[in-house]
């Protein structure tokens, strides 16, 4: 059994520490303590150390010294498991290896930042040999142009802002997840060769040469599957993203031909609800001069309830014969309000005030 001997230790309070033999306390301030009625568990949560010099699980005689507490202490890494990593990666092992070791150290992988994933997402994960993470990241940017196609109503016209967030929802925002993760992703996937390796292994140099054995990379594959992966994302994109370049520009159409029949609302707001009298229509001054005109082939208000009826022409081939009606309506505070009212047009081709 082990002794130890201090000739000056004291406990918090000053009082002195003869003896420690083994697990066994022979010191007067342990008969003191006794008499005060202190259980051991209180005395030991009264001590600062005492989170430090407690018993591990795997021996009476086992101590926790200071600095040295499960929650400040990291994993040691053995030195050959950055050679084996070295080789189980292959190109651009210099990069990854002080990442993976330090992941190793903590217990696992960390977010991080990987611009080839940001920027080709599923060519990086073909080199890599990642299959099925290849097939998910091509798939993002069809997903990141069929979100772009939801919101893409919102905007009023294809300016600079719109082709920004065609381009990010389409490109950018697809790679922000796999360049976060690709450094915690390869990191499982390295492991876990290098686990395998090791596994059916009968020494060190014999994981190595299993290792070596392997390709870690597949420039075939990122040119292949990669490339092709992007060409059948354009392939499905661009064509979306077409459809939605036309939709905006035929829902502006449709509403300079709302906006070209306003003068018409304010003699019907003046005259007719009070006279009876109607206003030109398809003739109308305000109409004609308005550049919506080109799209009309015929206005008409209904002489009993002053709402106007606008016949669409083949200005836009894909909204001849169809109509609008501009429906008269008065609030509780007599205020007068116009009501847009689509028939048969699809809801990708109205403006605001007509959903």
């Amino acid at each position: 059994m082990l002794t130890i001997i201090h000739k000056k230790n004291y406990f918090p309070d000053g009082k002195r520490l003869h003896r420690i033999r083994g697990a066994q306390w022979t010191d007067a301030y342990e008969l003191t303590v006794a008499q005060q009625g202190i259980t051991p568990e209180a005395l030991a949560l009264s001590s600062p150390y005492s989170e430090y010099f407690a018993c591990r699980g795997d021996g009476p005689n086992t101590i926790i010294l200071p600095g040295d507490h499960p929650a400040q202490r990291e994993s040691v890494v053995r030195p050959a498991l950055a050679v084996l990593f070295r080789i189980a990666i292959g190109p651009s092992a210099d990069r990854y290896v002080k990442r993976f070791l330090a992941f190793e150290r903590k217990g696992g992988g960390r977010p991080g930042w990987h611009w080839p994933s940001l920027l080709f997402p599923g060519v990086w994960a073909f080199y890599r040999r990642l299959w099925l993470l290849g097939i998910v990241f091509a798939l993002l940017p069809v997903a990141g142009a069929l979100a772009f196609s939801a919101v893409e109503p919102l905007f009023e016209q294809a300016d600079v802002v719109w082709t920004l967030c065609a381009i990010a929802a389409v490109w950018i925002l697809p790679g922000i997840f796999p360049a976060l993760l690709a450094d915690s992703i390869l990191y499982g996937h390295v492991r876990y060769v290098v686990a395998k390796a090791e596994s059916g292994a009968r020494s060190a140099t014999d994981a190595v040469q299993r290792l070596a054995r392997r390709s870690p990379t597949s420039a075939a594959a990122a040119w292949l599957l990669g490339g092709g992966g992007i060409l059948a994302m354009i392939a499905v994109v661009v064509p979306s993203l077409h459809d939605a370049y036309l939709d905006m520009g035929i829902r502006a159409r449709v509403e300079q031909a709302i906006d070209s029949v306003h003068g018409l609302e304010d003699e019907i707001e003046a005259d007719w609800f009070t006279a009876r009298l109607l206003p030109r229509q398809t003739d109308h001054p305000g109409v004609r001069a308005h550049q919506g005109a080109a799209i009309i082939d015929d206005v008409n208000v209904h002489p009993a309830t002053g709402r106007i009826k606008l016949a669409l022409g083949p200005g836009v081939p894909a909204l001849e014969g169809k109509t609008i009606l501009i429906a008269p309506t008065r609030d509780v505070n007599d205020q007068w309000k116009w009501l847009c009212i689509p028939v048969d047009i699809p809801k990708r081709w109205l403006p605001k005030e007509c959903r």
